[in-house]
């Protein structure tokens, strides 16, 4: 009780002086300690004090997200980019709500609006990378996942995708390139030993396949046990 009473008074604190900038970044550091609560008080305020704060509107969005409240999430980040088109986070959440909901064809325009507000962001490569290989449209998926990689070549979400979409097309060197290269940036990375084991596979190369599938075993990847119990055995 005591907790919430010092919670409740520093909010009241800033009440009396703050302007709308200040409660955003208020919301933002009680969103940071887990306390939704608190931050959904503190966005209030801040639309409150400034009722076009189109980055209280996203960060609303965010919460929304983070309680699956769909239509909620969306709402809001909607209402950020109708006040404020230039708002990359905005254009970018958006663009990941509808691919959490499965509507691909909707996540494409304002993730294509993230990567022309922030071209040098690798994150907004990688968004429409995806986009772009649900909607059947590998070639633009390579070229967007080559240049999240460019941005950054740590992007181990971006070589493991590239790398997928290379194995569809029986690429199967270029496919182990870019798991191989997953797996050495982030060594439990148990989706990118999966994947190189089956591409090996591929080319006949059991001995690498089976140090791959046996590396994914030993991180408890889904179906690596059994991919080694059947072609490793």
């Amino acid at each position: 009780m005591r907790i919430l009473t010092l919670v409740c008074f520093s909010l009241l604190v800033l009440a009396c002086s703050s302007d709308a900038e200040t409660w955003l970044q208020e919301a933002k550091n009680r969103l940071q300690k887990g306390e939704s609560i608190s931050a959904k008080e503190a966005i209030k305020k801040a639309l409150e004090k400034n009722p076009g704060l189109a980055e209280a509107y996203n960060l609303q969005g965010v919460i929304a997200f983070q309680e699956k409240s769909w239509d909620d999430a969306r709402t809001n980040y909607q209402k950020a980019i109708e006040l404020k088109p230039s708002l990359y986070t905005a254009q970018l959440n958006l663009g990941a709500l509808e691919m959490e909901q499965g509507n691909w064809q909707a996540a494409l325009a304002p993730t294509e609006a993230a990567v022309k507000l922030q071209p040098d962001s690798s994150a907004a490569y990688l968004q429409r990378g995806i986009v772009q290989a649900a909607l059947g449209k590998s070639n633009e998926a390579l070229v967007d996942f080559t240049q999240s990689i460019s941005k950054n070549a740590k992007e181990i979400n971006a070589l493991y995708n590239r790398g997928n979409i290379y194995f569809q097309q029986e690429k199967y060197a270029l496919a182990n390139q870019d798991f191989g290269a997953s797996v050495q940036i982030d060594p439990t990375f148990g989706k990118g030993f999966y994947a190189m084991g089956l591409s090996y596979y591929k080319v006949n190369e059991k001995e690498k396949a089976c140090y791959a599938l046996q590396q994914a075993q030993k991180l408890k990847y889904p179906g690596a046990k059994e991919a080694v119990t059947n072609l490793c055995n």
